[in-house]
């Protein structure tokens, strides 16, 4: 794929994601709860669920196996991996007898004889290794579950986690960013199923095509911040005059220090006259 299609390709899933969490942001909740997709975190907390079931599911097979070897004890397979290596027996230690006495009748002459002999339980010997093996299992996948299911919801949950990740990509380019736009980009524009996204195509796709997509939706979110300021500082409706105001300053002081580091002069000085001069008053 040649630069100008990729980079085309890059714009139009950025494009796709940006619809998709923009119709999230205007879905309604009706739930009432904050794992819903107008708080933008339904992916997230759906994928952090599917992992806690995961988990129970391994569980849940523990318990199976064990009530099927009829033992309550949960460390069962450490058990017979110990007695195995210190040479304790079956006879001793009782599990997978390998003879036992075994009842049958026989019919002769219209009369029936009941025998009692010993009878060898060559199945056994496999039955042990099957089950030992399926225990430590089950064990494994319930480490990994666990693992995996705290993992994500750190990174996922951990205050700064997102702010990380984010800037981590921005930072491997040479856009000039500064930290309260990269905040708003994070949490009003991406918020935690954006982020999410974001790791997915990192694990899944590389960080080269993370970065590009990245990239794509930090111009986007540029360019709208551009056209429409107002917007992007969430709940901007029911905010109140003067802490709108202060949103509105902070975000012109951010895009002039921006501005004054990608221009060598003037470039920044239009912001601080704005904000300076007696035209304050025509901008709020």
């Amino acid at each position: 794929m040649d630069a100008d299609a990729r980079a085309a390709t890059v714009q139009t899933i950025a494009g796709h994601m940006e619809d998709a969490l923009e119709i999230q942001r205007e879905v309604t909740d009706v739930s009432g709860l904050c794992v819903s997709k107008r708080w933008g975190n339904y992916v997230t907390c759906l994928y952090v669920f599917i992992k806690m079931l995961y988990l129970g599911n391994v569980i849940l097979q523990v318990f199976i196996l064990n009530n099927f070897l009829g033992t309550d004890n949960l460390f069962y397979g450490f058990h017979i991996l110990k007695d195995l290596l210190n040479g304790r027996e079956w006879e001793v230690s009782g599990n997978f007898p390998r003879v036992t006495m075994c009842d049958f009748e026989v019919r002769v002459l219209g009369n029936v004889h009941h025998h009692t002999v010993q009878c060898v339980l060559m199945i056994n010997m496999f039955n042990e290794k099957i089950f030992l093996f399926l225990w430590f299992w089950y064990f494994m996948v319930s480490i990994v579950s666990v693992s995996s299911m705290f993992h994500w919801m750190l990174i996922s949950f951990l205050p700064g986690q997102h702010m990380k990740f984010i800037r981590k990509y921005l930072r491997a380019t040479d856009l000039a960013t500064d930290r309260q736009s990269v905040k708003k980009f994070v949490h009003k524009f991406l918020g935690f199923d954006g982020v999410f996204c974001m790791r997915m195509i990192s694990a899944h796709a590389g960080d080269i095509m993370a970065t590009e997509l990245i990239v794509a939706l930090w111009h986007n979110f540029n360019d709208r911040v551009r056209k429409s300021p107002i917007e992007m500082f969430e709940g901007g409706v029911s905010q109140s005059p003067s802490k709108l105001d202060a949103n509105f300053k902070t975000w012109l002081l951010g895009q002039a220090r921006q501005q004054a580091m990608q221009n060598s002069k003037g470039g920044g000085h239009l912001f601080d006259s704005v904000l300076q001069g007696g035209q304050r008053d025509s901008f709020f």
